[in-house]
This record gives C-alpha cells, structure tokens and sequence, in this order.
C-alpha cells in the first residue's frame, strides 16, 4: 500500500477547512471491514461518524482526540502503508523552512488549556469536577482511551467512602448537582449554536399560511400505492426548495468575509434523536420531484435517528426546515445553523375563522411560518420575498405536485 491509503481528514461541507477529532472508535492493530466506524469529527455543522471506505488494518493514530486539524491532514495510518506514511510525514516535516532561533514555538493544540497536571489525560470537564470535588487526577484510572479520566470516572470516585469525606469535609452543601454526559453530537449542538448567536446577526420574519387545499391534497396523496411515507415536512421542503431553485439570491451564504452563491438548492433538515440533534441535507431539491425528495428524506431521517449519517449527508446547502408542527408550538423562532443563511421554523397548523372578501366568517387552516435570515446576506426585503416564495407554493399545493 502507499502513503495515498493513509487516513486523512475530508472535506465534509463547501466551507469546511478544518474539523476536530472528538474520539477515535479505533485501535491500533484493529482489522476494519468496509462501512466499519473509525473516528467522530466534529465539524461547523455538527458531529460526524466517519467510517472506512475500504478494508485494512490500523496502525497508528496520528490525531489524538480533541486536536482540531485541516482538511486532509493524516489522521491515522493503516498497518501495511506505516513505512510509507511514516517517510511521507517526516519528509514534509523536512522541507518545512527552519524557524527563526528567537520564534516562540507554535502552541499545542489541546482539549483544555494547558495545567501544571496537563500529562495527565482528562477531560476539560472531568478537570472542573475534580477540582470542585478536590479530587487529586493523579491518583484516578481513566476508563477513555488511553487512560483518558473521564467525567464518569471522578463521579465515581467521589462514591468511594475516602473520597466521600474529602468531598464533605470541603463544603457544607448537603448535596450536589449531578452533572450529564453529553454525545459528541449534543457537544458541537451547543457550541455551534453559540457560535451562531455570537457571530450571525439574526432577523426574523414572521407569517402564516392558508393550507386548506394543502391538507386535502396530502390526504388524498396519501391513500395512493406508495405515498403512505409522505408527510407535511416533504411539501413544506419542496416548497422552499423551488423557491431557492428560482433565485440565486436565495442560495446566498456568508463565507471568508464575504458572499459565496452555492450552485444547488439543498436543503437541510433538523431531526432531534436521542443522541441529540442531526442535520441531513436533500440535495438539489428544487430539481426534482415530490416523491423523489420525500424518500430521500425519509432515508436522511432514518439515518439521522439511528446515528448514522455520513459524510455525505450533510454539510453544504444555504437553508433549513425546522419543523415542530407536531407539537402544540404556534411559532418557531429558530437559529440559523454556521454556513447557512436561513432557516425556516414550521409551528403547528391552527383551525380559525377569518373574514372573506365580503367579511363573512370563513375556516382556515393556518400554518405558521417564521424565516430567521442571517443580515449580511439578505435584507428584509430579501428574506420577505423568499417567504412569499414559499407561502404562495403551499398555497397553490398542484404547483409542489407538479413541479419537476
């Protein structure tokens, strides 16, 4: 084998330029099969399950957990290309120019900063426990890899009676909050959407929508062969995907201080799991079909609950449907995922009368719409035509039917 077989970190999104290795499910020597898990990176969108694309057997991990390295990086070597790899890295790192003598040298990347018991592996949050519960690290077996001490393991010592005592004899509290261990999905959640509140100046615009004909059309579709899997989302999605197909304008993202216009109307959409909540984009949904969308996205779902999304699935597209219609929510207000510059928040659909033409009282089925629109790329005019876009389609229901 060559060096060309190494494992190397890729490209998982338009914008991405680097990712960070949350936990190798690795070990060295390991045999892997094709579609085997090898690590979770955690990118700008969200965390990842990457799994091999082809047989082999590992053989050393050059990425360790919690460093954040650039697209292509070697992350880890297989066995049988170690010669190879081994050559290629330290010839890269012999053509590399010579420092100044007096340069300081570049930092470390490391999951926390840098302590006097920094050799210790451990987690930034097993650290803050311990230090909270005056707990020596030195003297705790991690059960992560490499020994790393994880949150579980110092809860577990302040079970044990000596270590009971310290933890009372320190503070008067008669009991403490219990901390929860987060995925590596509910991790990157988080910090992404700091990151977007901080960084994205949000607008939002809100609306409703007379889905009548809508709802009669879905029931209707769905006593057809081979409709049972369509849902609301689906013409919800290829409403907004028509509407980005239509206009450039629409597939506008922010990227590198300036605008960058995606060539495809994807669209993403939010599923919350267990684990957390997963992002699957349908690809160039304006282009096809209702029915070929809405089994498209259905596989993206299955995927998505079951952990199993790829590096193809998501990542990429300007928009998203975050949709709690199935809930008693009227209004959804959400938060544009990083790389994005809209998403669209669906409430539930809502029975009221409204006068017609001549003021008569009138049933309407009423859907809410909120478009959250990030301001450096569209003003509100921008994003209130993008929402009339999506309004008159499922108003005009034939239209999503029809379209190709």
């Amino acid at each position: 084998m060559s060096v060309e077989r190494a494992i190397r970190l890729p490209k998982l999104g338009l914008t991405m330029t680097e990712g960070t290795v949350v936990e190798w499910l690795v070990r060295p020597g390991q045999a892997v099969a094709p579609g085997d898990l090898l690590y979770i990176c955690e990118t700008e969108k969200i965390a990842n399950e990457i799994a091999a694309d082809e047989a082999g057997t590992i053989g050393s991990l050059v990425v360790g957990p919690g460093e954040t390295v650039e697209v292509g990086t070697v992350l880890a070597t297989w066995a049988d290309a170690e010669g190879a790899a081994t050559g290629a890295l330290a010839t890269a790192a012999a053509s590399a120019p010579p420092a100044p003598a007096t340069a300081t040298p570049p930092p470390v990347r490391m999951t926390a900063a840098p302590r006097a018991d920094a050799r210790l592996l451990a987690t930034p949050h097993a650290r803050k426990l311990a230090r909270a519960r005056g707990i020596d690290l030195s003297t705790l077996a991690g059960s992560g890899p490499k020994g790393r001490i994880k949150a579980s393991d110092v809860l577990t010592a302040t079970t044990a009676p000596a270590a009971q005592a310290v933890v009372t004899a320190r503070t008067a509290a008669p009991a403490a909050a219990q901390p929860i261990a987060m995925t590596a999905a509910q991790r990157t959640v988080a910090a992404r959407m700091a990151q977007s509140k901080r960084e994205i100046p949000h607008f939002y615009l809100d609306t409703a929508a007379d889905v009548g004909a809508l709802l009669e059309l879905h029931r209707q579709a769905k006593q057809r062969p081979g409709c049972a899997g369509l849902t609301l989302t689906h013409w919800i999605v290829q409403a907004l995907g028509l509407a980005l197909e239509a206009e450039p304008l629409f597939r506008r993202v922010w990227h590198d201080d300036g605008l960058l216009e995606l060539p495809d109307s994807d669209v993403a959409l939010a599923a919350a799991t267990d684990k957390g909540l997963y992002v699957g984009v349908a690809r160039c949904v304006g282009r096809h079909t209702l029915m070929h969308n809405s089994t498209a996205l259905n596989e993206l779902t299955q995927r998505a609950r079951s952990g199993r999304l790829t590096a193809q699935d998501s990542g990429g597209g300007a928009t998203c449907v975050s949709n709690l219609g199935g809930t008693r929510v009227r209004h959804v207000f959400p938060i544009i995922l990083p790389g994005q510059s809209t998403i669209l928040g669906v409430g539930r659909t809502e029975s009221l009368f409204r006068p017609d033409a001549h003021g008569a009282p009138v049933l309407r089925q009423e859907l809410g719409l909120v478009l959250a629109c990030d301001h450096r790329v569209l003003n509100g005019m921008d994003g209130a035509r993008l929402l009339d876009a999506v309004v008159a389609r499922l108003e005009d229901p034939l239209s999503l039917l029809l379209a190709q």
